[in-house]
């Protein structure tokens, strides 16, 4: 038995690889030889069952031209026969039939293309071992051919009619290798059904499933390859990571260990595409290189040497690659500039160089140029300049709050089949500056945080989100309003207490909800019970602070105090409440003595002072007493109670006690004064 591979998924140079729902397709091309082949396919190597689909069974080692079939967007090669999409979403196919495997209801091999019957919207082909899947724009995927082991994914037989694949929704990308079948999910799992005998379906046990079975811990995946008897995946940060038959190196991590779950392929970065061979492994990277591992007995590594590598070795010679494909014992690439390089085994002439002989390092294919879609098979190739097909990209999350990291983004859809496009750059624009460059994920959507957010203030502007296009796909922009909405500001306010005299600093701290920065240079304004008592501004650290002498304004107890923010052009009004609280400030009393004779008038006065800041205290009423008998009472000015007091006869001569007395009030507590006389001559 022999690998019939899936379509490899094409890539443009610098990190653009390419999927349209998992359309796996090239989508940067170069020259263009005539716009009458566009969308024609060409094929080469063996031909016995008419897989070119040129009306004949002869064998060519040099391209031919499939006739029948017109407005081609995207090929595949299986064992022995052909698979094409076309621009309406149709399905023809070529070649080998014993299976069902062309879909068109019969077994009866075609030397021309025939139409897959039932089948519409659909957006993705896989071309596998004697059978074929295929994904329409709703995220469904269908199968017919070959289904000993249940790679169709229905749970029944084989079937020369599409049926459903059961169990597995919104799929982007379906890849059909040898006896398993692989799909790339929107949000970036990967599901695998069909035979597991060596850990390929990758969920940790060797038990085969005729229905799909998630792939376990993969994640952020953005396209898949199923090889014969191991199975590849690109993530969206470039790595390779594979799981299963490992007896030749093709997992790539440096050992011959199979492997039930996947690992990573060693010492590879910037990977935007892979494709499983027979056995071994092809990587395409962003720099336009491409690295091979695994078996490598016919070259099909392409370094130069005929010897197996169990970590990822460098096509030779080969620069500007953007998509590869590997197969039996022979491998392609396409290059930016149209043209088709091969290498590997050549006994069936499918390297298309014009000669049956082998090559260890890449060989140009004769006569093309233009194209932008291959496909290695077991003994034969495909290709195809596409199609060009129309885009659409739709911003989207436009409004966000000042403050907060800003994310752009937008999604990239396929206007002519429906779905949308995987893995590709999209250019970001705000009030006409570009902020940077980010790739479409497994559901399309590229998505990007915006260096320097806070340079956009609140307010509306300009997002632009543009696809540059390529040979498969016409360019496309999508405009939208950013809209970013002022931050909450939170205050908050220390407590504070004090008595009538004191003079104290009332703090408030002023920070940014989003992301607790402190807010600089901003006036609050500080209020108790609702009225203004000053403005202060936050320092470096965000802290206002307000020097308030406490009076006779406020009453003894608990007041609120409030800073209030008003708010600027990025920041929204706000408010922090605290207390302030009054207490009881202490008095002092003094007394001076007096002296007098019996019947004279003397003036006793009482000075009352607070103590918090000896600060005179007025209208408030001094009692006097002699001897411990109140003789009168006097109130208060500019501190002093004045009392004038007739030395009555009742008093002795002598030295009697002196004493001045304050009650206190709702401000003051009460005090009294000492060491005063009152001498009687």
């Amino acid at each position: 038995m022999h690998k019939a591979l899936s379509f490899r998924l094409g890539s443009r140079i610098m990190r653009s690889l390419l999927l349209s729902f998992a359309l796996l397709a090239l989508v940067w091309g170069a020259s263009t030889p005539s716009l009458a082949q566009i969308g024609k396919p060409w094929a080469w190597g063996y031909n016995g069952y008419g897989q070119f689909g040129d009306g004949t069974n002869t064998t060519n080692i040099t391209p031919v031209h499939s006739i029948g079939v017109t407005n081609v967007v995207q090929v595949s090669g299986g064992y022995l026969h052909s698979l094409f999409l076309k621009s309406n979403g149709t399905v023809w196919g070529s070649g080998y039939n014993a299976y069902g495997e062309l879909g068109n209801g019969t077994t009866t091999a075609a030397l021309t293309p025939v139409q897959a019957t039932g089948l519409t919207g659909i957006v993705q082909v896989s071309a596998g071992f004697y059978y074929s899947l295929a994904v329409k724009k709703d995220g469904t995927v269908w199968g017919w051919g070959y289904n000993s082991y249940g790679e169709l994914g229905d749970g029944a037989s084989s079937t020369s009619l599409p049926v459903q694949v059961l169990g597995v929704t919104n799929v982007v990308q379906a890849a059909a290798g040898v006896y398993h079948s692989l799909f790339l999910k929107s949000d970036g799992t990967v599901w695998a059904c069909g035979y597991n005998e060596v850990g390929e379906l990758g969920n940790s046990t060797l038990i085969s499933s005729t229905t799909p079975v998630q792939v376990s811990g993969l994640t952020n995946v953005v396209q898949v390859a199923a090889g014969l008897y191991h199975s590849l995946a690109v993530k969206a940060d470039g790595t390779v990571w594979a799981w299963g038959n490992n007896g030749n190196g093709e997992l790539g991590d440096g050992t011959f260990d199979n492997k039930g779950t996947p690992v990573q392929v060693t010492g590879l970065t910037g990977a935007v595409q892979v494709s499983a061979g027979y056995n071994y492994s092809l990587a395409l990277i962003s720099d336009g290189t491409a690295w091979g591992w695994g078996i490598n007995n016919a070259g099909q590594l392409g370094d130069g040497t005929g010897v197996g590598a169990t970590t990822p070795v460098q096509v030779s010679g080969l620069f500007g690659a953007v998509q590869v494909s590997g197969t039996y014992y022979h491998s392609l690439a396409v290059k930016s500039d149209g043209t088709i390089w091969s290498w590997g085994y050549n006994g069936f002439g499918a390297l298309g160089d014009g000669t049956y002989t082998s090559a260890y390092a890449p060989v140009q294919v004769t006569g093309l140029n233009g194209q932008t879609n291959a496909a290695t098979a077991y003994s034969h190739s495909v290709s195809v300049q596409a199609y060009v097909l129309t885009t659409s990209v739709s911003p989207s999350g436009l409004t966000q709050a000042y403050g907060k990291p800003i994310t752009v983004m937008a999604t990239l859809k396929n206007s002519s089949l429906g779905g949308i496009v995987i893995n590709r750059a999209l250019t970001f624009t705000l009030d006409g500056s570009v902020v940077g460059v980010a790739y479409t994920n497994a559901a399309g959507r590229a998505s990007m945080v915006v260096p320097s957010p806070l340079n956009y203030g609140a307010g509306a502007h300009t997002f632009i989100a543009a696809f540059a296009g390529g040979s498969l796909y016409k360019a496309s922009t999508g405009t939208g309003t950013l809209t970013i909405t002022k931050a909450d500001s939170a205050i908050s306010v220390a407590a504070v207490s004090g008595a009538p005299g004191n003079s104290k600093y009332l703090y408030a701290s002023l920070k940014r909800k989003t992301d607790n920065i402190v807010l600089s240079g901003r006036t609050l304004t500080f209020k108790v019970d609702g009225n203004a008592i000053g403005t202060a501004v936050t320092d470096g650290k965000g802290k206002a602070a307000l020097l308030y002498k406490l009076g006779e304004t406020y009453g003894i107890g608990a007041h609120v105090l409030t800073a209030e923010y008003a708010g600027d052009a990025n920041h929204n009004t706000s408010t922090g409440t605290g207390t302030l609280t009054v207490v009881q400030s202490a008095t002092k009393l003094t007394i001076s003595s007096v002296s007098g004779k019996v019947g004279a008038m003397v003036l006793m006065k009482g000075k009352l002072v607070r103590t918090t800041d000896t600060t005179l205290l007025n209208a408030k009423t001094i009692r006097f007493e002699i001897d411990g008998v109140e003789v009168g009472s006097a109130v208060t000015a500019s501190g002093i109670a004045p009392l004038s007091f007739t030395i009555p006869n009742t008093l002795t001569v002598g030295v009697h006690t002196l004493k001045a007395l304050f009650d206190g009030d709702v401000f003051y507590s009460a005090t009294g004064s000492v060491g005063a006389t009152l001498t009687v001559k």
